[in-house]
C-alpha cells in the first residue's frame, strides 16, 4: 500500500527546500557585484575582467554557480529531473530549452514541478545570451 500522505509531505518539504534555496541563490547571485567594488577598480580593468570571465567560464561552471546544481544532478533526480533526462527531452530542440530558460517556453520534462523552477527561471532570464547558451550547451552535451 502506498502512503500518499508521506509522499505528499516529502514533496512539500523538497519543494519548500528548493524554493528557499533558489531564493537564497538568487539573492546571493544578484548581490555579488556591488558598486563599491567597481569604484575601487578602473573601468578598463573591470571591462577586461568581465570579458575574460565571460569567455573563460564554461557552461558547467556557470551551471554550478547559477544554482542549477542544487536541484539537477547529472544522473539522478533530486528536486528536478537529472541533466541527462533534460538533455534527452530536448534532444533536437535546443531552442526549446533556451526559450524555457528565458521564461518564454513551457516545461516539457517535469511540468508539475514548473512552479518550483520559477525562482531559478528569474535568474536565467537575466543572464546574457552567451551565458544561457553555455549552460544549454553543457546540458545538451553531458
Amino acid at each position: 500500500m502506498i502512503n500518499f500522505t508521506s509522499q505528499n509531505e516529502n514533496m512539500k518539504k523538497r519543494t519548500t527546500f528548493a524554493i528557499t534555496f533558489a531564493l537564497l541563490a538568487t539573492i546571493t547571485f544578484t548581490s555579488c557585484g556591488s558598486s563599491e567594488t567597481k569604484v575601487e577598480t578602473s573601468a578598463e580593468t573591470t571591462e577586461t575582467t568581465e570579458e575574460e570571465t565571460s569567455e573563460a567560464m564554461p557552461g558547467e561552471e556557470l551551471y554550478a554557480k547559477s544554482g542549477c546544481v542544487a536541484c539537477h544532478q547529472v544522473d539522478a533526480k533530486v528536486v528536478g529531473p537529472s541533466i541527462k533526462t533534460i538533455a534527452a527531452a530536448y534532444k533536437g530542440n535546443e531552442e526549446g530549452l533556451i526559450n524555457f530558460l528565458k521564461g518564454e517556453g513551457e516545461a516539457i520534462v517535469d511540468p508539475e514541478q514548473a512552479a518550483v523552477m520559477q525562482p531559478q527561471i528569474e535568474v536565467t532570464k537575466v543572464m546574457s545570451d552567451e551565458d544561457r547558451n553555455a549552460i544549454t550547451d553543457y546540458i545538451m552535451n553531458i
